[in-house]
């Protein structure tokens, strides 16, 4: 069929594991049509992403001219479809006028994005995270008579999610990246979801033949958006002990967000000027590049005052897959591939103390690191190898196919 993707920002440094899977498709003959409803901030771009960006379409900012003539056409030609998508959507169950308003604005992008889509003939549109881009995705689906999917993530599903049911109820099918997920959504929506993990190409990670030199001192890497949901001042405050303790150690923190001046504030507190660095937002080609010079990988997520959470934290994924040994937090879907002692080591969440310990048991203990981190490309490789998992997604689309 011919297929839309609608993704909210796209391309993106924190959506990497998006421009993975449509890679793959497109590798595997899919014929996708990517919108995003916002541009991206400009940044570095591999080629292959380059030539992603450059045939998206982008739905903001909207010509007023061709929003008012999207919403002329479909009153002509589709006026049932217009009015009963909207009326339902309207009046479904909202947390209050704002989220309804909300509502109200994605019922508008998405008859714009269905006029965006016309053109292409397309049968069907994938939605990734049951947010925006799903709302988007249903009006336009059902504008354009044809059918919708979703794949829900994390925040999406988690920070005051808005007619959530519907949107999975009215979805083709619906598709999590973490069991905890799955089992969560389908408590909260009485709908089936799949479970269909993301996934790397791991031909392109090949730890052994790198010949790279690990830093020394030994360098803890962690990657990630500077929020509250990471853990960072956990990890600051545990790398203040390890520095108390005398261990030898660097530790880079890659990525950027809305933390950054608190974090920056506690890591001058703490005195870690000289061993800890921040290194900003990097492409995921360079944090690639870092994952070889590393001994560590450390990532101490915690469940937000917002009740943000990560699933299944894709940096854990490429650092295992770099046979990284990691240590992070029995948050959400992380147990999924995190087996204490057995593929990485499990701290408690928000707990410093805990965390320094599972850091300096790792920093003395080079053959436990290695041990840690030969298992941990072992289930990479059985459970998140993208060409096996982009193969179940074009499954349920195939099989569906003139349904």
């Amino acid at each position: 069929r011919r297929l839309a993707y609608v993704i909210g920002t796209f391309p993106s440094l924190t959506v990497t594991f998006i421009e993975r899977e449509i890679l793959e498709a497109k590798q595997s003959g899919s014929n996708i049509v990517l919108l995003s409803i916002r541009h991206p901030k400009e940044f570095e771009m591999r080629p292959e992403i380059r030539k992603l960006a450059d045939e998206t379409r982008y739905l903001l900012p909207a010509s007023w001219f061709g929003v008012i003539w999207a919403h002329l056409y479909f009153a002509v030609t589709r006026p049932w479809k217009l009015i009963s998508t909207t009326a339902y959507l309207l009046t479904r169950p909202h947390a209050g006028l704002r989220a309804w308003f909300k509502t109200a604005l994605n019922i508008g992008e998405g008859v714009y994005a269905a006029s965006l889509l016309r053109p292409d003939g397309i049968e069907h549109i994938h939605a990734h995270f049951a947010d925006r881009a799903a709302t988007v995705s249903l009006v336009a689906a059902r504008l354009l008579g044809g059918t919708y999917s979703l794949t829900a993530h994390a925040n999406d599903i988690y920070v005051s999610p808005t007619i959530l049911k519907e949107k999975i109820a009215n979805a083709e099918f619906a598709t999590t990246c973490t069991r905890y997920n799955k089992t969560h959504l389908e408590e909260q929506t009485k709908q089936p979801v799949e479970l269909i993990y993301h996934g790397l190409d791991l031909s392109q990670i090949k730890p052994e033949g790198s010949g790279r030199q690990k830093e020394s001192p030994p360098l803890i890497l962690s990657v990630g958006q500077l929020k509250e949901k990471k853990g960072f001042p956990v990890l600051l405050r545990a790398c203040q002990i390890l520095k108390k303790n005398g261990a030898k150690f660097q530790c880079e923190i890659i990525g950027d967000g809305p933390d950054r001046n608190s974090l920056e504030r506690l890591w001058r507190d703490l005195g870690l000027e000289d061993t800890v660095t921040f290194a900003g937002a990097r492409p995921n080609a360079a944090v690639m590049n870092r994952y070889v010079c590393a001994s560590i990988f450390v990532l101490p997520c915690v469940i937000a005052s917002n009740d943000d959470r990560d699933g299944i934290p894709n940096v854990l994924l490429e650092a295992m897959a770099n046979e990284l040994p990691i240590i992070s937090t029995p948050v959400s879907g992380i147990p999924e591939i995190l087996q204490d002692q057995v593929t990485g080591l499990m701290s408690a969440p928000g707990d410093e103390e805990s965390l320094a310990d599972a850091m300096s048991r790792l920093l003395h203990d080079p053959s436990l690191r290695m041990a840690l981190g030969r298992r941990g490309r072992e289930v990479v490789q059985e459970r998140f190898d993208i060409h096996k998992n982009i193969g179940r997604l074009l499954d349920l689309l195939e099989a569906r196919k003139g349904t």
